[in-house]
């Protein structure tokens, strides 16, 4: 790979963690202007390139993806009075992790060397979630910027929100699946799913443990490979540890973020997922294809949701996606899902377990919702294209 493509990717991935949330950049997850720089540029190059873009098994997901989402300027112009300068900005800034996609198809970017770089993103983001635990009150990186600037304690640990969980997880998920399956016995492969457990259980996020310990159990389930006692061990006996050190912060931080909601976090997350289902909007075109972006009406009553009636789109999952896109933006997440299981078969664990765990998190913290979570996603379709490809090919010679 050239110098010129690496820094693009570096770029891309430095701007999609957010700078990893440096409180002196002040990048948000949310349309930022990077975002939309960087979006505009991968736009044109895909645009320039794009007799160049060979096709996967999941690019015709991604077209549908980004063409069912464009219809949601119907109503954005329609019901909401956006302009196409600031609808644009919002599209643009919200998807281009999947021009990245369509990117990493025309440079034929090899899969192991796109991880490599990705791991070394994750690894300074374990570093930093680790390493601040211990120089707060002092930090430099905080996700979740609020009006008193503070850092929330759970577990016993400070969270402190650093954008890009998602790429953790897929980079947890890659190496967990190698040590799980493969019929080498590698230590750095186990030390690589160890560390990045760590970097997600400070993270301090119930969802996100939950859905680890889910593909953790899966994995252990299914592996063929000769080392799965010893590995089964070494697994239970981490787990064994770490259920005895933090099993009792866990309930109390559950009964606390229950406490703080009044009569619990999954009831006003119903009350919510039922406000942006029936009585977000009343037009005919809302179920069908969602609000759009650029509105300052919009903007104005998404706020007054999350003030007033503490009602957060982000916060229910594929169903904020569906206010924002309707349902034939979300017909392309039916479309994805329907692809992934048709080639089962012909997919590694690793790739299997970060697919469950997104799946297991869709109602709460759904990846289509921010723009980290999409390139995150446009990543793990194009690492998936070349690993269906791989083991069909390798199936033929069978």
């Amino acid at each position: 790979m050239s110098v010129t493509k690496k820094a693009v990717i570096y770029l891309t991935l430095f701007i999609a963690f957010c700078g990893w949330s440096s409180i002196y950049l002040s990048w948000g997850g949310w349309l930022s202007k990077p975002s939309f720089f960087i979006g505009f540029f991968l736009f044109c190059l895909c645009v320039y390139y794009y007799r160049r873009i060979t096709s996967g098994e999941m690019t015709n997901v991604v077209n549908w993806t980004l063409i069912s989402a464009f219809f949601s300027i119907i109503p954005a112009f329609g019901d909401w009075h956006a302009s196409f300068h600031s609808y644009f900005y919002g599209y643009i800034a919200t998807y281009y992790g999947l021009f990245f996609y369509y990117l990493l198809r025309i440079w034929k970017v090899s899969p192991n060397a796109l991880m490599k770089i990705v791991t070394v993103f994750c690894f300074i983001w374990v570093a930093i979630e680790i390493g601040q635990q211990f120089t707060y009150p002092e930090y430099w990186f905080l996700g979740r910027q609020n009006e008193w600037n503070i850092v929330e304690n759970r577990m016993g640990l400070w969270r402190f929100y650093i954008w890009g969980i998602d790429f953790v997880m897929l980079a947890f998920a890659f190496y967990a699946g190698k040590a799980f399956s493969s019929e080498q016995y590698s230590k750095f492969n186990i030390l690589y799913s160890i560390i990045f457990v760590a970097g997600i259980l400070c993270y301090c996020s119930r969802k996100h443990i939950v859905a680890v310990v889910i593909v953790i159990a899966y994995a252990i389930l299914t592996m063929e490979s000769k080392y799965k006692w010893r590995i089964r061990i070494s697994c239970l006996v981490v787990m064994a540890i770490l259920f005895y050190s933090f099993y009792d912060d866990y309930l109390a931080m559950s009964v606390e973020a229950d406490d703080l909601q009044g009569s619990g976090e999954d009831f006003i997350r119903y009350l919510a997922a039922r406000y942006f289902i029936m009585d977000f909007s009343s037009s005919p075109l809302y179920p069908i294809f969602g609000t759009g972006w650029g509105s300052l009406t919009l903007g104005n009553k998404l706020e007054y949701c999350k003030h007033v009636l503490q009602f957060y789109v982000s916060d229910v999952g594929i169903i904020g996606y569906y206010s924002t896109v309707g349902i034939v933006g979300v017909s392309a997440i039916i479309f994805y899902i329907y692809k992934f299981v048709r080639n089962w078969k012909y997919i590694d664990l690793g790739y299997k377990m970060f697919f469950i765990m997104k799946i297991a998190l869709i109602v709460f913290d759904f990846w289509m919702c921010w723009a980290i979570g999409i390139i995150a996603y446009g990543t793990f379709l194009y690492l998936l294209d070349e690993n269906i490809k791989e083991n069909k090919l390798i199936k033929k010679k069978l």
